[in-house]
């Protein structure tokens, strides 16, 4: 099914919010928004510019939005536009939770992908993941509904599931997506981080997609963790 943008209007009165660098608006064929996607600068923090768009979308279209929907992923003001291939850093830094359990961070190499795979056996898929931090090797895996719409989810599933001794921390993931951004195609995530003693902490990752989906979505999982595994 071909992704519906039926509120372009909504679109570009988005991109004029100070901050909001671009803005992708998802409908269903009701043109009622199921997904919105920003980019932003950090000069503000990303709950403001959820309530950013949730006011714009009230007090001039009456569309009442679920922050639920809306995806934010920030970057310094100082980048000009989205590079091909480029890390967008996450919104977010978890503070350090276990300090004794983790390496010093100049000995952490950044985690890598390794390797994607997928086997589907009638209507049950198998995703493996492999992530790399300089010698060492993490796998993960995720099982679930063959579908095409549920596979992107499969791997966003299995790369967290790779990096889960290197986090530490309880994870889920909570939405994940593949859509278009002006002419270039990106994949978004939403991680949710359970913090003893803080609570739930909501995290962001993208990543423009090369040459597959598949390591779009797993890049898009390492970098809305990316601050946390590398200390």
């Amino acid at each position: 099914m071909p992704t519906l943008r039926l509120l372009p209007e909504l679109e570009e009165s988005l991109r004029q919010v100070p901050g909001i660098r671009a803005a992708s608006v998802v409908t269903g064929p009701d043109a009622v928004p199921t997904e919105i996607h920003i980019v932003a600068s950090r000069s503000k923090g990303p709950k403001q510019v959820v309530r950013d768009v949730q006011s714009l979308a009230m007090a001039t279209y009456d569309i009442d939005i679920d922050h639920r929907i809306v995806s934010v992923v920030q970057f310094d003001d100082g980048v000009d536009g989205l590079i091909e291939g480029q890390h967008l850093p996450a919104m977010i830094t978890l503070p350090d939770a276990q300090p004794q359990q983790r390496p010093e961070p100049d000995t952490l190499p950044r985690p890598v992908i390794a390797s994607i795979s997928i086997r589907t056996a009638g209507a049950e898929a198998d995703a493996s993941v492999v992530v790399k931090t300089g010698t060492a090797s993490y796998d993960g895996r995720s099982i679930g509904p063959s579908t095409m719409s549920h596979r992107h989810t499969l791997i966003a599933r299995a790369t967290l599931d790779a990096v889960t001794e290197l986090l530490g921390l309880p994870s889920e993931v909570e939405f994940v997506t593949v859509s278009t951004m002006g002419t270039r195609r990106m994949a978004a995530c939403v991680i949710q981080v359970a913090v003893p003693g803080i609570g739930e902490l909501v995290l962001t990752g993208s990543a423009l997609v090369r040459s597959d989906e598949a390591d779009a979505v797993a890049r898009a999982v390492l970098d809305a963790l990316n601050r946390r595994l590398a200390g």
